[in-house]
């Protein structure tokens, strides 16, 4: 199996780290251990902010503001103020506010008292905001003020670090899928024909009503398979079926014999031996009954019809009910209308197809494909160019005749993805079998390029439950996009 990698346009988060920065107009202040990190939609920024060694002047405050910016916009998170002495001292005499709207830590204790105690100073600085688009890329900066006598004498940024968040970028996996070999091809054709016979009969008559035109459709098909020298009939099935008059037994046994009746026809007619046909009577058919009363939504009190239909009753109890029904147009319109379409004979030809080599195959795949296996088909892929025409028809050959080919719908969807078409992808996929846990993996990728992440999740949580692999990785890697963004 052949893991192809698609690259798509993804990319990864990365957080951000920084060694000491100097403050500028504190010089013995610093930054240490900056950090960016994001989860989902939310930003984190952490860092440590050294200030034991800064000397504040008595009169000022300085105003330590962390910033992203991308050179024209900005986001502020909150502030640091280091106040000096009697800087301190007039705001807790006046009750003055801080110097900024938002400070993070106001240092308010004078930094002469400080020192004598010996007190080291780190704040723990950590803020949190909701990331928005144009940061990607943008800048961690330090906005650092110095005021004095309550008015701003200057304002410096300091970068600190590149905002590095960027998408992570996904490496999904598409398998090539090479069908299974098919040493014996098995193949079948179904048919139904309407014989005629008199009440209660069942010789053949040839010339009765339309006999001759459906005898003749039955023995040309299976002439049609007979006489391919490709081809052989290994046996031929005959169900008769009957309508529902007459006695449940009656009508079992009236269907056995009228299959019979057309196999010795057949077998005496075509040449294929008559053990080779095998003949059911099946009956009457409720089933198909049904169906035809669907079909015919202007029938007088359906929903009477579909309730003894659809009874625990004896099929004699279900006729006789029937018939009983009033208006007696009812159960006329079924002796008429729909009864005569159950009585008919469902045959089944099945068959071998001989293998071939691959010149043979070659000419076929134009010719007669259903001749060929899957496995045939990919090798006459195989003689081609991938991507080229030739072997772009091929795959589209494979899967129209055998959509239900786990190989033929997963390959060809991969052809649909290459050329954009997302749904005629998934379009295909939905025709093989969807408890199939490649045709699951195949959808979930599709599902991933379409942006509908929840079906993906869905779809592919379903193969990983299988032991997909594909299906695990592309899961685990669509997650990891999603947390990014």
């Amino acid at each position: 199996m052949k893991r192809v990698i698609p690259i798509l346009y993804m990319a990864f988060m990365l957080a951000t780290s920084a060694s000491a920065q100097q403050l500028f107009y504190a010089e013995d202040g610093e930054i240490r251990n900056l950090e960016v990190s994001r989860d989902k939609g939310e930003v984190s920024v952490t860092m440590d902010i050294d200030i034991s060694n800064i000397s504040v002047g008595k009169d000022e405050t300085i105003i330590i503001t962390p910033i992203v910016t991308d050179g024209e916009r900005k986001y502020t998170m909150p502030s640091v103020e280091l106040m000096g002495r009697r800087a301190y001292i007039y705001y807790m005499r006046e009750g003055q506010q801080s110097e900024t709207e938002n400070p993070f830590a106001a240092q308010r204790v004078a930094k002469r008292a400080e020192k004598k105690a010996g007190v080291k100073q780190v704040i723990d600085y950590s803020a949190s905001f909701g990331f928005e688009e144009w940061m990607r890329g943008s800048t961690v900066a330090i906005r650092e003020g110095l005021c004095g006598c309550g008015k701003l004498r200057g304002e410096k940024e300091k970068p600190l670090a590149d905002f590095g968040h960027e998408i992570y970028e996904p490496k999904y996996v598409w398998s090539f899928i090479a069908p299974d070999p098919e040493p014996i091809k098995v193949r079948n054709e179904s048919h139904t024909a309407y014989i005629n016979f008199w009440v209660d009969r069942y010789e053949i008559l040839e010339n009765y009503k339309n006999n001759a035109v459906e005898l003749a459709g039955i023995i040309e098909s299976i002439t049609k398979v007979d006489d391919d020298e490709d081809l052989t009939i290994t046996s031929i099935t005959i169900e008769g079926w009957a309508s529902p008059e007459a006695t449940e037994y009656h009508n079992k046994v009236l269907s056995e014999n009228r299959a019979n009746s057309l196999a010795n026809y057949v077998s005496r007619k075509t040449g294929v031996k008559r053990n080779l046909i095998e003949a059911i009577g099946c009956g009457e058919d409720w089933v198909g009954l049904r169906e035809l009363v669907d079909a015919t939504p202007g029938l007088l009190y359906r929903d009477k019809v579909y309730d003894i239909i659809d009874s625990n009753l004896s099929l004699d109890q279900k006729d006789y009910k029937l018939s009983q029904l009033k208006p007696s147009d009812i159960y006329t319109r079924l002796m008429n209308e729909m009864y005569p379409k159950l009585r008919r004979n469902d045959y089944k030809i099945i068959y071998e197809i001989r293998n071939f080599d691959l010149e043979e195959a070659r000419r076929l795949i134009y010719e007669h494909p259903k001749k060929l296996s899957v496995d045939e088909m990919y090798k006459v892929a195989g003689s081609y160019e991938p991507g080229s025409e030739e072997y772009n028809d091929v795959l589209e050959i494979a899967v129209r005749l055998y959509p239900e080919v786990v190989a033929a719908a997963v390959n060809a969807a991969n052809l649909a993805l290459e050329e954009g078409k997302y749904d005629k992808a998934l379009a295909i996929l939905k025709q093989s079998n969807q408890e199939d846990a490649r045709i699951q993996a195949a959808e979930g990728y599709v599902y991933i390029l379409m942006q509908e992440y929840d079906k993906a999740r869905e779809v592919l949580t379903k193969a990983v439950a299988q032991g997909n692999e594909d299906a695990k990785h592309n899961l685990a890697e669509m997650e990891k996009h999603l947390d990014s963004i």
